[in-house]
């Protein structure tokens, strides 16, 4: 496996602006446009400001691939891959793959709470389908499953890909947490 690029620093997430006809692509185009010359260190479409929970999978795709066309290599690309199930999240994820992101950020969504054997192998699935790197989101507030540290830095040691997180609790100590569970390996 190649080593990932670094992703550190500001990492910003562009909302998905919308026009008469759908998705204002010029409109997208050149507001990644402005982040990356204003100095961001990364662009992560598709998270909940890019409103990925609303779009059509052909929305979703067109947002991709105009995202890492204006970023045009410039910085690392974090596409938001998650769908309500692991099969879409899969779908999604290989294409952000095909499409060059940089890695991609999961949250485990579903419809029924997952346990934490359940969550294992959704993030497993994803890592067997892709070779990029996956940022493990953990946002229990938008969809209703909290991964405890533990689970988050064990999905780290056991699951090839799972190489970051982003930790959206908003408790510090989580994140203290996850430092030291990983010994200081974990990004996040």
């Amino acid at each position: 496996m190649t080593q990932a690029p670094l992703i550190h620093g500001i990492i910003a997430y562009p909302i998905t602006p919308f026009g008469e006809a759908g998705i204002d692509t010029d409109r997208l185009a050149g507001l990644v446009d402005t982040m990356v010359n204003a100095g961001v260190h990364g662009i992560a479409p598709l998270g909940s400001t890019g409103e990925s929970a609303y779009l059509s999978f052909d929305e979703w795709k067109t947002v991709v691939d105009t995202t890492i066309a204006a970023v045009a290599g410039r910085v690392p690309v974090v596409v938001g891959a998650s769908d309500l199930t692991t099969a879409g999240t899969v779908a999604r994820s290989e294409y952000a793959q095909q499409a060059g992101a940089t890695a991609v950020m999961v949250i485990p969504v579903s419809y029924w709470a997952l346990n934490e054997r359940e969550i294992v192998q959704h993030y497993s699935s994803v890592s067997d389908a892709i070779s990029i790197p996956i940022m493990a989101y953990n946002n229990p507030a938008t969809s209703g499953i909290d991964m405890l540290p533990p689970l988050l830095n064990e999905m780290f040691e056991r699951i090839a890909n799972v190489k970051m997180v982003k930790e959206s609790t908003g408790d510090i100590q989580r994140m203290l947490d996850l430092k030291e569970l990983s010994a200081g390996a974990l990004p996040f």
